[in-house]
């Protein structure tokens, strides 16, 4: 002890301060240091729910992309089919117009020439019947101008001749 009075040291005033410092703690602890320690343990447990929510997002994003790309994939895909879809079916209208109009023109062409055939056949017939007039007409004047038999050849021979000039 007279060690401690030759520092200074009041052992008694120690003593004192020591169980004010022990009470202090007491005090400290339960009001001040459960708080503390709470709101601690609070803000852990927010930083780590918020880590955990990250990666549940980054997660999350991860697999929406995934979904886009394959999405995206597929629509190209699907767009691709159609596309070869509709020039396949242009390729076939296509070909059905041109299959279409080269019907249509040998249809025309056919009319046109029925329709020659029987205007021929409409001027051969009226030929014919003109012939059969002419023929009947110089068969009149040969009755009645009453010629030689050599005379009335000689007429229906010009006659014939004429008639092949015509055809």
């Amino acid at each position: 002890m007279e060690f401690l009075k030759a520092l200074g040291v009041d052992l008694r005033l120690l003593i004192i301060q020591a169980a004010g410092f022990l009470i202090l703690l007491y005090i400290l602890r339960k009001y001040l240091f459960g708080k503390i320690l709470a709101a601690l343990k609070a803000r852990r447990e927010e930083v780590q729910e918020t880590y955990r929510k990250s990666e549940q997002y980054r997660a999350e994003a991860a697999n929406l992309k995934t979904n886009y790309e394959r999405k995206v994939t597929e629509a190209e895909a699907e767009a691709e089919k159609k596309l070869t879809a509709a020039v396949k079916e242009a390729k076939v209208l296509g070909t059905e117009i041109v299959e279409k109009s080269r019907q249509e023109a040998e249809t025309i062409k056919r009319k046109a020439h029925e329709t020659v055939e029987l205007e021929r056949k409409k001027a051969a017939a009226e030929i014919r019947n003109q012939v059969v007039d002419l023929s009947i007409l110089a068969t009149q004047k040969l009755i009645e101008t009453s010629i030689s038999k050599a005379k009335a050849e000689e007429l229906v021979d010009e006659f014939i001749k004429g008639v092949e000039g015509i055809k």
